[in-house]
């Protein structure tokens, strides 16, 4: 009896993309189930940059805990490491059209930001 050689396994492809945003959908950062809705809209609201094939691509993510368990929902965005509190669907709208596109984080929704 002569034992198989596993087949080698072949890596996925990651498609370029610009940021990932992710939000929290624990249950003491959002005790009111928005996150799910928060995710739903930010699909919609994205447009161009939500396309798979665009390099600067936002990449999205609901995530069960980012940590902070307090004043949410939580969105963070990543690569720049700009984390906002008390997302609700205005301020999401604010966080793509003036942090995603126009590249200003939100101010009075920012609480921390990686490095600091």
């Amino acid at each position: 009896m002569t034992s198989a050689q596993p087949l080698p396994l072949t890596p996925p492809v990651m498609s370029a993309y610009g940021s990932h945003l992710l939000i929290c959908a624990g249950t003491y950062c959002d005790p009111e189930g928005q996150a799910q809705r928060l995710y739903q809209r930010l699909a919609l609201r994205l447009g161009e940059l939500g396309r798979y094939d665009n390099p600067e691509r936002v990449k999205r993510g609901l995530t069960p805990c980012l940590g902070v368990c307090a004043g949410g929902p939580i969105v963070v965005v990543y690569p720049d490491g700009v984390w906002y509190h008390h997302v609700d669907e205005a301020v999401l709208d604010r966080i793509v059209d003036e942090h995603l596109r126009d590249g200003k984080p939100v101010e009075e929704f920012v609480f921390h930001r990686l490095g600091e």
